[in-house]
């Protein structure tokens, strides 16, 4: 199942990043939203689509870190005594933390001028090794070296070079820009 989805997932974003420079050549942009013809239902239907992408990775990221928090202050706060207003309590505490966090994370976003480059570093870190380095080396931990195939070991091995080479060049533009813009 886990090679069936990075196939697929391969194949719809190489042939979006494909489509996408067949259709505006060398001037396509690095959003594919800023390429959309303005005013059309068609264009405004798309961004409102993709908007609803990091609404949703948003609240799934921050989940764990606003639960370990609430548990925190939960813990803290002694928080057993199985009164009758603990509920009500609790889940002010939990739209308090939560708040705080988006509230937090909006002040950042504004304050630090190249928080996009930041968050460029941070992905061409972290996306490539939780999307290409880690899971040929778990599968190679999982299954061990010895019962692959010398075929299978050479593709593993070639997408860990080629996921260590583009972790390199992502890390090292993004410190690039960060260096040089600011």
């Amino acid at each position: 199942m886990l090679v069936i989805c990075f196939v697929l997932c391969t194949l719809n974003y190489g042939s979006m990043a494909i489509l996408g420079y067949l259709m505006y050549g060398d001037d396509v942009k690095s959003q594919v939203t800023l390429n959309l013809p303005e005013g059309k239902i068609g264009s405004k239907l798309a961004i409102y689509t993709t908007l609803i992408n990091p609404f949703s990775k948003y609240a799934l990221m921050v989940t764990p870190l606003a639960t370990a928090v609430e548990e925190r202050l939960q813990l803290a706060a002694g928080s057993g005594s199985g009164s009758g207003r603990g509920s009500s309590s609790k889940r002010s505490v939990n739209v308090l933390v939560r708040t705080l966090l988006v509230v937090s994370t909006v002040v950042v976003a504004i304050a630090v001028p190249f928080f996009g480059h930041l968050m460029a570093l941070v992905g061409s870190l972290l996306s490539v090794m939780a999307a290409m380095l880690l899971p040929c080396i778990f599968y190679l931990k999982i299954f061990g070296v010895a019962r692959c195939s010398r075929a299978e070991v050479a593709l593993i091995a070639t997408i860990i070079v080629l996921g260590s080479v583009v972790a390199a060049a992502g890390t090292y533009a993004s410190v690039k820009k960060i260096v040089l813009d600011y």
